[in-house]
């Protein structure tokens, strides 16, 4: 390699050939390292090249072409051989690890997790794997995904809320994701659940595998569920914890509200549901939902009626009195869709899914796993213990909790009902 053609290259800010320099001299130096190690292999187990160890039942049996994986190519190589003394051939564990395409696999995964199509990432890989030789290293290690993310255990974690929500993948073929989040802010994939729709068969399963693993809020406190406007989550979550804190996702409530009133009004629409996403505490979000429902009152009498219906669930986290600064995170379900927002982009590679198969669950398992990899905590949680302590037990049940015929009063709720299904 020429180092002063690479440093002037560098000096005189001709980027692209000086990184395809440096890219060469860099596997130029792999290279040399991979023979050395070899050649090191074979003078331990046979001796010096002319002082070969007479005790020895191995021999040298000359050298011949052979193939290596360097810097994400495959490169030919003279590699060394060696024998038994009987004939057997011996292979090298240094040419075995090289010429192994497993020395690709995390590079490869990454690729095909983010978005890049498995035809371009064998060009990528200047074709050293085949395409099926790709896909069976992508389905191989998105299956060990899975089965990482569904046996990790659940139970040591001071679980605070429940974030939980339907993505569609296809018209017929929709996955119901739950998030959990600890009372210190972080944020953990818990599981999801594939199905035609977000059902209530659907939703319990999910609910069940993440309670069969130690998932339940901590003795003494209630849980806190985010969730959209489905029914099905509603009765699913009801049933597994019925004296929970639930709360419906305004930014769904902002979107269905729009398309029910004049263009001309959604301006306001929009500024009055801005308020009350802002607003702290029970009277500030009473008296914001009011303005909102008198103004949606004189436009659209439907509209308003329904509006009115969600009163409770609308405003259940006003009414916990806790610090606004938590409203952004707590007010919304789009925790989930900003997980997976980027993983639909690497997604939209994939022309068919193969619902007879663990296709969509091996997608799904590496795209959350990759999504939670760049999780950081929710913003302002150091006000978080204000929100444990309004959860406790003791504090006062908001009026969707309370409203809901199977939920009992505060007073007489066992803490053991948080395992019972």
């Amino acid at each position: 390699m020429d180092y002063e053609k690479l440093k002037k290259s560098f000096l005189q800010g001709e980027e692209r050939e000086a990184a395809k320099m440096f890219r060469e001299m860099m596997r130029g130096a792999v290279r040399a390292g991979l023979l050395e190690a070899m050649k090191e292999e074979v003078e331990a187990i046979c001796g010096p090249r002319y002082r070969p160890d007479a005790e020895s039942r191995l021999r040298r049996a000359g050298s011949e072409k052979g193939i290596a994986y360097v810097a994400g190519g495959k490169e030919e190589i003279v590699r060394p051989r060696v024998r038994e003394k009987g004939g057997k051939e011996v292979r090298l564990a240094t040419y075995e690890a090289a010429s192994s395409p497993q020395g690709l696999f995390d590079q490869i995964v990454a690729a095909v997790g983010q978005g890049l199509p498995v035809r371009g990432c064998a060009r990528a890989m200047n074709k050293a794997l085949s395409k099926s030789e790709i896909s069976r290293m992508w389905v191989e290690k998105s299956r060990e995904q899975l089965e990482a993310l569904r046996a990790r255990p659940l139970e040591s974690i001071e679980w605070l809320a429940l974030v939980i929500d339907g993505v569609w993948l296809t018209r017929e073929l929709c996955v119901v994701v739950a998030i959990g989040i600890e009372s210190d802010g972080n944020k953990w994939v818990l599981d999801f659940e594939e199905g035609p729709s977000e059902n209530s068969t659907v939703v319990l399963s999910l609910l069940e595998r993440i309670k069969s693993r130690g998932f339940a809020p901590v003795a003494g406190r209630r849980l806190l569920i985010l969730r959209d406007g489905s029914e099905a989550i509603e009765s699913a979550v009801k049933r597994h914890w019925p004296e929970s804190v639930r709360q419906e996702c305004m930014v769904h409530a902002h979107s269905n509200l729009r398309e029910k009133v004049r263009l001309r009004d959604r301006a306001e629409v929009d500024g009055l549901f801005k308020t009350l996403r802002e607003a702290q505490g029970k009277e500030a979000g009473e008296e914001a939902f009011d303005d909102l429902l008198e103004f949606v009152s004189e436009r659209n009498a439907a509209a308003a009626l329904s509006l009115g219906k969600r009163r409770d669930v609308l405003l259940a986290f006003h009414r916990l009195n806790v610090p606004s600064t938590l409203n952004v995170t707590f007010l919304s379900t789009n925790l989930i869709e900003n997980a997976l927002r980027n993983w639909r982009t690497a997604s939209g590679n994939v022309k068919r899914w193969n619902e007879k198969r663990d296709m969509v669950s091996r997608w799904m398992a590496a795209g959350l796993l990759w999504a939670e990899a760049g999780f950081q905590k929710i913003r302002h949680a150091e006000h978080l213990p204000s929100l444990a302590r309004a959860l406790e037990l003791s504090a006062p049940v908001s009026a969707a909790a309370a409203a809901s015929p199977s939920a009992p009063s505060s007073n007489a709720i066992n803490p053991g009902l948080d395992q019972s299904v």
